[in-house]
C-alpha cells in the first residue's frame, strides 16, 4: 500500500519543533500555540487574493519596469552606485586587512554591472562643452595644454544604457599666467 507524499508530509510537519523542545530542560520548553480553526483558510484566501491582484496589475506596471530595477527607483540605484564608486576610490590605497573588504566590494561592483548599471569616472578625460557633464567649477591648473577633468565629484551612472545620473566634475583649465607670458 502506497501513500501519497503530501499526506505523509502534513502529519510530520509539526514534529520538528516539538522534538526540539524535548531536548531542552522542562522549565525552558515553550508550548506550541494553537491556531484558530479558520486561520489557515483566511491565509489561503489572502494568498489567492494577492496572487490575483498581482496578475491584474502586472500588465499595467510593465511601463514602470524601466523606471525601477529589483524594487529600487532610479534615484536609489544612482545613490548606491555613487557610494560604491566612492568606496572604490578609497580602497585603491592598499592597507593591511583590506583584502576581505576589497573582495566583498568587488562582488558588489560585479553585481551592479550584471544588473546593467555602468559607473563612469571622467577623471583626466579631455573636456568639451558638448559633453553631458555638470561642471561645478573651472580651476586653473599649471601644466595643462587643454581643458581636462581634474576631479569627479559624482560619476555618470547608466542603467541599461540610459543615463540616470549626470556626472558632476571640476574642470582644470590651462594656467592663464603662463599663456600671457609666452
Amino acid at each position: 500500500m502506497t501513500f501519497p507524499a503530501k499526506s505523509i508530509r502534513r502529519p510530520l510537519a509539526g514534529i520538528g519543533p516539538g522534538v526540539r523542545q524535548w531536548r531542552q530542560p522542562r522549565e525552558f520548553r515553550i508550548r506550541a500555540t494553537a491556531w484558530p480553526s479558520g486561520a489557515l483558510a483566511v491565509f489561503a484566501e489572502f494568498a489567492e487574493a494577492a496572487a490575483a491582484a498581482a496578475a491584474t496589475t502586472a500588465p499595467a506596471a510593465g511601463g514602470s519596469s524601466a523606471k525601477e530595477t529589483a524594487g529600487l527607483s532610479e534615484r536609489s540605484v544612482a545613490d548606491v552606485a555613487t557610494s560604491i564608486w566612492r568606496l572604490r576610490g578609497r580602497l585603491a590605497k592598499p592597507s593591511d586587512g583590506t583584502r576581505s573588504l576589497t573582495r566583498h566590494f568587488e562582488m558588489a561592483w560585479d553585481t551592479l554591472t550584471e544588473a546593467g548599471v555602468e559607473i563612469r569616472d571622467h577623471l583626466n578625460e579631455p573636456y568639451d562643452s558638448g559633453l553631458s557633464l555638470t561642471v561645478i567649477a573651472f580651476q586653473p591648473v599649471p601644466g595643462l595644454d587643454r581643458e581636462r577633468v581634474v576631479e569627479t565629484v559624482r560619476p555618470t551612472v547608466r542603467l541599461n544604457d540610459r543615463v540616470i545620473q549626470v556626472a558632476e566634475v571640476i574642470v582644470g583649465t590651462p594656467d592663464a599666467q603662463k599663456e600671457s607670458r609666452s
